[in-house]
């Protein structure tokens, strides 16, 4: 039968010591240096992924807009004819109006046209308004892009409706009209110019594209990301 064998006193007291104060000096220098290191990592993976998404939403914005503006510019000048092809409203004398801010942002569009529902009977003539005006709120001033549409015909529906929120960040709108000289607007120009909500770090000069339709000048320097969209649109129901 083997011998129990007892440690030393001193070797127990040894084995039960704990860290040092070098040692947890050592440890919280380590940890905080790889924490600082996953904090910058995160940092710039989540700016970059905030500029990558402001970009995304910008340029989808824009093409929005574009295709909603297009399409409200595609039907100007239409007149619905009743059941004994009568028109109900008669001529539509100016159905395109554009309010030419020269070299600066930004221009304005007035778009009228028929509209009729097939449920209810009712004829009505509609008023369509393009507009931009500067907005103040919790993240500084920009522009907006609004949208009222309104009835101006008959007298008993006349509505002049709400303002809309159409786009935000709205960095340029410009209209050009064209065509020959039995149409001289069969044939409308947009040009549309957002920017991102945020500036960046680095800046970069942003100057307007030549090739697009407008009239204005935009040469600025800033941490702002752009996008431009540009589209012509025939108008087909401009028969005086």
């Amino acid at each position: 039968m083997g011998k129990l064998r007892f440690l030393p006193k001193e070797s127990l007291m040894h084995r039960n010591r704990g860290f040092t104060l070098v040692e947890v000096l050592v440890a919280i220098a380590v940890s905080s240096i790889a924490l600082a290191s996953l904090y910058v990592a995160y940092d710039i993976i989540e700016r970059r992924y905030t500029k990558l998404r402001e970009t995304a939403i910008m340029q989808q914005t824009g093409r929005s807009v574009l295709r909603i503006i297009e399409r409200d510019i595609r039907i100007a000048g239409f007149r619905y004819q009743d059941d004994t092809g009568s028109f109900v409203f008669g001529v539509l004398t100016d159905p395109l109006t554009i309010s030419d801010s020269g070299d600066a942002c930004c221009d304005e569009i007035l778009i009228l046209y028929d509209q009729h529902d097939e449920l209810s009977g009712d004829t009505d003539r509609v008023q369509i308004r393009y507009w931009v005006e500067p907005y103040t709120g919790s993240k500084g001033t920009r522009d907006r892009l609004f949208k009222q549409t309104s009835v101006i015909q008959p007298d008993q529906r006349k509505d002049t409706g709400q303002k809309q929120v159409t786009a935000d960040y709205i960095q340029d709108l410009q209209f050009v009209e064209s065509g020959d000289a039995a149409n001289p607007k069969s044939l409308i120009s947009i040009y549309l110019a957002l920017r991102t909500k945020k500036e960046y770090s680095r800046d970069i000069l942003y100057e307007r594209s030549g090739y697009y339709a407008g009239n204005s000048t935009i040469n600025v320097t800033d941490g702002y990301r752009r996008s431009e969209f540009g589209s012509t649109i025939a108008v087909r129901n401009l028969m005086f």
